[in-house]
């Protein structure tokens, strides 16, 4: 009976290790450290659902690659990220080069809105849920970690402004954003 036991502990461990390593496996998404260590911090928040939607989970039904670029290549040097369709009818996030030092709690923030932007509806709709999603991530964060709250970095900053402009006036501040965005002034 002993034995049993010990056999069935041991079996069990082998089963949470494999599960384990399977799910920490982002190498399809990306293999930098930075926006690893991002989906990490996104799966710690049981933000699960962004992490599905970059395996595969998307209009595409293929995983969303995720790396950092100089994003005035494309005309959006502005922007923080940006999300487009690749060659092979996929998708690629791009990070602009200028965030590679943000924290991961940021990056994981920018992924969680840039995520939404994989149904190609390319609306003020689904601009609003992009943002809401981030907000929805950057609080959840900042409950379990209330110094991202006190961070001087560019990205933490704008995290929290959006997260309070929302506090305050709910959906319309961030309907306020988009609307004076001048990157979103062609979005019916």
């Amino acid at each position: 009976m002993k034995k049993l036991f010990t056999m069935l502990f041991i079996i069990l461990g082998v089963l949470t290790t494999m599960q384990t390593s399977f799910a920490l496996d982002y190498s399809s998404i990306s293999t930098n450290p930075k926006i690893t260590a991002a989906l990490d911090v996104l799966n710690n928040i049981n933000r699960r659902d962004v992490i599905a939607i970059l395996y595969g989970k998307n209009a595409t039904k293929k995983p969303i690659r995720v790396m950092f670029r100089d994003l005035a290549v494309y005309g959006y040097q502005d922007c923080e990220a940006l999300t487009i369709p690749t060659h092979n009818n996929g998708l690629v996030i791009y990070i602009s080069n200028e965030h590679k030092s943000a924290s991961p709690e940021c990056i994981a923030c920018l992924l969680a809105h840039e995520s939404q932007h994989h149904t190609f509806t390319n609306s003020k709709a689904e601009e609003l849920r992009a943002w809401i999603s981030e907000t929805q991530a950057w609080n959840e964060m900042t409950k379990r970690n209330r110094g991202l709250l006190d961070s001087k970095e560019p990205l933490a900053l704008r995290e929290n402004y959006i997260a309070k402009l929302r506090a305050k006036s709910g959906i319309q501040g961030i309907q306020q954003i988009i609307a004076a965005n001048p990157v979103y002034a062609d979005l019916n």
